[in-house]
């Protein structure tokens, strides 16, 4: 992982990182995070059999959750959390025959409230399995307090 910008961005990172590892629908889904900052992101799951269809494949709403999950961590890297406006992805191609499927975000734009995303889901070849877009908008509850959550 790159080195962080400043003392702020790293405490982000770590304890985005931190959320994201104690969370229990993450802790399923499985992800490693390879790299966040507050413009791009890069993750995996493990091919497993508890995350497959019944055609074999990855099932796509195991996709969508590992890419919204990935989407929104890149988008609170901005020191507020987000949450989803909308989330289009486009199944390309079948998440099967490799050991682990990646995630990429890359900021596309960053208005007064919504963070827009591009996303490219791959293989260990470089396959392109899953392209789209995510918006997010930006709360006011800062990352690095303790004390507020969403009520």
């Amino acid at each position: 992982m790159r080195k962080a910008n400043s003392e702020k961005e790293n405490a982000i990172r770590e304890k985005m990182i931190k959320e994201l590892y104690a969370n229990e629908y993450n802790k399923f889904i499985g992800f490693e995070i390879l790299e966040l900052s507050p413009t791009y992101s890069k993750a995996r799951i493990k091919f497993e059999d508890r995350l497959q269809n019944t055609y074999g494949s990855i099932h796509g709403g195991a996709l969508l959750s590992f890419v919204d999950a990935m989407a929104g961590a890149t988008g609170s890297m901005n020191g507020y959390y987000v949450t989803t406006v909308s989330a289009n992805l486009n199944f390309l191609l079948p998440a099967v025959n490799t050991e682990y499927i990646y995630c990429e975000c890359l900021k596309l734009k960053t208005g007064k409230h919504i963070l827009v995303f591009d996303i490219r889901v791959t293989d260990d070849n470089g396959n392109l399995l899953d392209s789209g877009e995510f918006s997010f908008f930006a709360s006011k509850i800062s990352v690095l307090d303790d004390n507020l959550r969403f009520s």
